[in-house]
């Protein structure tokens, strides 16, 4: 087993839609590159299209690559990378942040074709990784990757569905992931392949956790069904569990995803969180430095565990470039 430890690099906030953007959290990104490095870690840093514009990620960054402790990956917000579309749904920042999912193929394949040209530009190298924001992704948006020479996604979040969340006015919401699988995966067209590894996600409580079937019902009709509702309440409050540094996930919640990824024998396991949540206002998530503090306390008790465990780290690029079925 290997760890994959994926940054979704942007812009800070991006929860207050339709609002001015700035990118002060990338101040904040070299502490956490130190931390990294204390551990033997290689962050994949998947960067937005405003990140790119910036004169410190454009330092930092392209110093990271050249020192190999790093990689630069795509992640696409629709909703800053151009083109853009005069009218709703479509301009810049505009309030409604669309899935890529739901933008028409000619205009998404021109935004990341943009956004690919765009890190080269800034970074020195061509992205090979792929992250869509808010998890917008489907096989149709694995196409046009594989057509801009991309090895890698990381998009699919496996027993979480986004449809009822709002992309544009009058859409259907974003991809259902429920009955995904967690393990790593191929896309292939003519245009060439891309791997899909999700991100880490697996339920851990008895039978959840044993039979997938089971779980796919019980995470489909969680939120529609009275006697399932009762049941989470009652037994399964945090399932499934994510491989990320949420405030409500303790280092023994994390360590327990890892024992359970440890059964299923997947050959890896990928962290995900915000660049934003590394500076204190700068993420929902992360409102002062007292949590931004116990951020820093999680991660490192997880990167302890890991480092007793042996479990070595690589970027999303490098296990593509090792992954065999």
């Amino acid at each position: 087993m290997k760890f994959i430890l994926t940054i979704d690099t942007e812009g800070d906030n991006q929860w207050n839609h339709g609002t001015r953007l700035t990118v002060e959290n990338i101040k904040y990104v070299p502490r956490f590159q130190n931390l990294c490095e204390k551990y033997f870690i290689k962050p994949t840093y998947l960067v937005t299209s405003e990140v790119c514009d910036d004169g410190l990620a454009k330092s930092i960054f392209t110093e990271y690559i050249s020192k190999n402790n790093a990689e630069v990956g795509a992640h696409l917000h629709s909703w800053t990378t151009p083109p853009f579309l005069d009218k709703d749904d479509f301009r810049f920042n505009d309030k409604n942040h669309a899935f890529a999912t739901e933008i028409p193929d000619g205009l998404l394949s021109e935004k990341i074709s943009h956004l690919t040209d765009q890190i080269e530009a800034s970074f020195g190298k061509r992205p090979l990784s792929f992250r869509s924001g808010r998890f917008g992704f489907n096989e149709n948006v694995a196409k046009i990757l594989a057509e801009n020479s991309y090895l890698i996604d990381s998009s699919v979040t496996p027993f979480v569905s986004w449809i009822n969340n709002i992309g544009i006015s009058k859409g259907r919401g974003g991809p259902d992931f429920i009955g995904s699988s967690p393990y790593p995966y191929i896309y292939s067209f003519n245009s060439g392949s891309l791997i899909e590894i999700p991100v880490t996600i697996l339920p851990t409580r008895f039978p959840l956790n044993k039979f997938h079937s089971i779980a796919e019902y019980y995470f489909s009709n969680v939120d529609k069904n009275l006697p399932l509702k009762i049941v989470r309440k009652l037994f399964y409050r945090n399932q499934p569990l994510w491989l990320r540094p949420h405030p409500l996930m303790s280092v023994s919640m994390l360590e327990e995803l890892l024992a359970e990824a440890k059964r299923l024998k997947l050959p890896y396991i990928v962290m995900m969180f915000h660049s934003s949540e590394l500076m204190p206002g700068g993420s929902i998530y992360r409102k002062d430095k007292e949590s931004v503090e116990k951020l820093y306390l999680t991660l490192e008790g997880f990167f302890g565990h890991l480092s007793i465990n042996k479990i070595e780290s690589l970027t999303l690029a490098e296990a593509a470039k090792t992954f065999s079925i």
